[in-house]
């Protein structure tokens, strides 16, 4: 089933229905659906797509001497002298008509062969304007320095380019619709809007049977998930497995990174960096007094509960999964519980990208301070601003009502922000909220329950 990406689609169509040539440059992290995505797009149309593999370069030269050949009734033994035969064969048979040529995996054959981006250079040059192109993969900071670097032959050639991030929140509550919304949370808690995750999500068992079917069991789809995500280097990913399993143990900054794996600061920043470029680390801010420092923190809330919970006991779970699942059940429920906040920032995204909160404001993110004015510390679930009004957010997973003095203590932590900021408060509780403080009407308020994180599920 492909969901979503509507958005995404239009403007391939569009491009596509274009009277030019086109050279698009599609990109993202490994398991995003960039594959899905151009598979949907071509489906209806005239198309050669190229699956590139880590192959050598006479060995993808033969795979796609393979595809050329199905559609030019050659046989499937053929295999063209050169890539510029192969390619000239296939837009010497799309003739007049539009023809998408769709590399996929594009990294894979320069790996291989340096000159084939001045190969690819010389053919779009000489394509004419029927013809389509369309490359993607997944190592993010190649493809950008390909279309970035002023010495790279494909530098000013592509026509557009279109990075694949994990689906709208809208677009990701079509995978939830047949379950409730107490559960919706639980999954988006895990999953966050990755499609991979969620379409791998079986909704006729439960919850924690989803748990120990993907991941706490050895032949589960995210047994083995760093593999699936990571580089396919091993000495590569042996670096970014320490550095994610650190900051998985609340080693954030390079220096408490470095000291935990036992590497210098110069090589975790680099690989740091890397991952960063990959959408696997996020680099955050926080505070101390009024010195702005940063943290990492992984972005992906299934990898991050997969080096917690999978990463140091994958062994015992090949002997006895459903024991280990049952042994680390209340920290598993903890990890969930504090996912309800990453839900609602979700949300406010949604709101604020659909335009619902009246203007347009920057991307809702958390915010730390350690030793404020205040004399303590300050966490806020949520906060942005358009440089007029500033929004707060405080989420509560519990089982108790959002209190007044839990809004007076959002409210005092809200105070080191500057003055001149309107304020606007947005609070979320999973069991409702006192009385006394939906009566204040000293502040502007919006109270959201667990069922309105879901509204646009119709």
């Amino acid at each position: 089933m492909f969901v979503g990406r509507k958005q995404e689609l239009s403007e391939l169509n569009n491009r596509y229905n274009s009277i030019k040539k086109e050279f698009g440059i599609i990109y993202g992290r490994r398991r995003i659906g960039k594959s899905y995505l151009i598979k949907e797009f071509i489906k209806d149309k005239k198309y050669l797509l190229y699956q590139a593999k880590e192959d050598s370069l006479y060995g993808n030269l033969k795979s796609l001497s393979y595809e050329i050949n199905k559609l030019l009734n050659l046989p499937n033994s053929f295999v063209f002298n050169s890539y510029e035969e192969a390619f000239d064969s296939i837009i010497k048979y799309a003739k007049n008509e539009r023809f998408i040529i769709a590399i996929d995996e594009y990294p894979y054959i320069i790996k291989q062969d340096e000159s084939f981006p001045s190969i690819l250079q010389r053919i779009i040059d000489d394509a004419p304007e029927n013809i389509f192109f369309l490359i993607s993969g997944s190592d993010v900071s190649l493809l950008k320095n390909e279309i970035q670097n002023h010495n790279s032959p494909l530098y000013k050639r592509r026509t557009f380019e279109m990075e694949i991030k994990k689906l709208d929140y809208k677009e990701s509550l079509e995978y939830l619709s047949s379950i409730s919304n107490e559960d919706k949370v639980k999954y988006l808690s895990l999953t966050s809007t990755f499609p991979y995750y969620l379409s791998a999500l079986d909704f006729s068992i439960s919850f924690d049977e989803n748990l120990k079917k993907l991941l706490f069991n050895q032949y589960g789809t995210f047994f083995s998930l760093s593999d699936q995500l990571l580089s396919n280097s091993t000495k590569i990913q042996d670096v970014y497995n320490a550095i994610l399993y650190a900051v998985s143990k609340r080693k954030r900054s390079i220096k408490e990174i470095s000291d935990y794996i036992h590497e210098d600061d110069a090589k975790v920043s680099k690989y740091i960096s890397l991952l960063i470029s990959q959408e696997l680390l996020d680099k955050r801010e926080t505070y101390h007094g009024n010195k702005k420092t940063f943290y990492y923190e992984i972005n992906d809330p299934m990898l991050k509960f997969w080096y917690m919970f999978i990463f140091d006991n994958a062994e015992r779970i090949k002997i006895n999964g459903a024991l280990v699942f049952e042994g680390l059940k209340d920290k598993i429920n903890e990890f969930i519980n504090f996912g309800f906040e990453d839900v609602a920032r979700l949300y406010m995204n949604e709101l604020n990208k659909s335009g619902e909160l009246g203007d347009i404001y920057n991307l809702f993110k958390p915010y730390k301070v350690e030793k404020s004015k205040l004399n303590r510390s300050i966490e806020i679930d949520g906060l942005s601003d358009n440089g007029n009004t500033l929004i707060v957010m405080e989420c509560k997973y519990r089982k108790i009502k959002f209190s007044l003095e839990m809004f007076n203590h959002l409210v005092e932590s809200a105070s080191v922000f500057p003055s001149k900021l309107k304020r606007e408060y947005y609070l979320f509780s999973k069991s409702g909220f006192d009385e006394n403080l939906m009566k204040l009407d000293t502040y502007k308020i919006h109270f959201y329950s667990l069922d309105d994180l879901f509204k646009f599920d119709s």
